[in-house]
C-alpha cells in the first residue's frame, strides 16, 4: 500500500478548530455544562498529543527529503515545536483533571 500526502487532512482539522474558535468568539457556540468543558479539554489534549506526533514526523522527514543545507536547522525548529506541543498536552491533561470533578 502506498502513502498519501496528509496535508489535506491537516488543513481540514485546522479549519475545524478555527471555525470553532470563531463560533465561540462570536457567541454562536458555548458550553452548557462543566462536563462538556471537561470533555472538550480531553479532546483538545488528544488533538495536541497527535499534533506533537505529526510535528515529530515532519522534523525527521524534512531533512531526509532534501539536501538543502537549511533543512537540518528547520527540522530542529519543528522538533522544538513538537516538544512545546507535548508540554501543552501535559498542561491540558492537568486542566482536564482539575475540571473533571467540577459539577
Amino acid at each position: 500500500m502506498g502513502t498519501y500526502d496528509p496535508t489535506h487532512l491537516i488543513k481540514d482539522a485546522a479549519k475545524s478548530v478555527s471555525r470553532t474558535a470563531e463560533d465561540l468568539a462570536d457567541g454562536r457556540a458555548a458550553w452548557d455544562r462543566p462536563r462538556d468543558v471537561a470533555k472538550s479539554l480531553e479532546l483538545l489534549r488528544d488533538l495536541v498529543g497527535d499534533l506533537s506526533q505529526v510535528l515529530l514526523q515532519q522534523a525527521g522527514a524534512l531533512p531526509r527529503m532534501t539536501r538543502d543545507s537549511d533543512a537540518p536547522a528547520a527540522g530542529q525548529h519543528i522538533a522544538e515545536a513538537a516538544a512545546i506541543a507535548a508540554q501543552l498536552g501535559n498542561q491540558l491533561r492537568r486542566a482536564h483533571d482539575a475540571t473533571d470533578g467540577v459539577r
